[in-house]
């Protein structure tokens, strides 16, 4: 199906209201991380510790699509600041559960409950209909950025670290 000049305008809308969106929302998260005190990797572990809950690091390196080493440092920053808790599974005595401290929950009751309280007051402006079209499309886009994310991180035989217009990639 072709999309007539002015369909195409308002994709191309909406396409700059995400871009726009998540611009911000990188603004927002590095406000937050230096806030903390804690760097990207570290304050998006602990954002998917608060929204998932206690989880075995290895869980957590799933989740935040880092490596185990990685998130091991991550983890031991996160406790030496005092935001999150470590202590063995009593399952797998060789596992730890990763959990939220009751220091994040303080500082994150002052920072993000009034980002909540103000998205939800957009929210609350839109009818229920228009609100579960919206979570769909955010689904599916979520399933592009995953889907592409995955394609982008896989090394396809014979690179060689050249990127498009002759770019070396970073490092190389």
């Amino acid at each position: 199906m072709d999309a007539s000049p002015q369909e195409r305008a308002v994709v191309n809308g909406v396409l700059r209201a995400i871009r726009e969106l998540h611009t911000e929302t990188e603004a927002l998260f590095d406000a937050v991380a230096e806030r903390y005190g804690l760097n990207r990797n570290d304050l998006r572990c602990l954002e998917l510790l608060q929204r998932e809950g206690e989880m075995r690091a290895q869980r957590l390196a799933v989740l935040s699509h880092l490596s185990p080493a990685a998130v091991t440092k991550v983890v031991d920053r996160l406790v030496a600041a005092g935001y999150a808790t470590r202590r063995q599974s009593a399952e797998d005595r060789r596992a730890q559960i990763i959990g939220v401290s009751e220091r994040h929950a303080d500082l994150r009751a002052v920072i993000w409950d009034p980002v909540h309280d103000d998205a939800v007051a957009v929210l609350e402006s839109v009818s229920p209909q228009e609100l579960h079209a919206v979570a769909s499309v955010i689904h599916r886009l979520a399933e592009v950025n995953r889907t592409h994310a995955l394609r982008n991180s896989a090394s396809p035989e014979g690179d060689t670290g050249d990127r498009p217009g002759g770019a070396a990639a970073p490092g190389r």
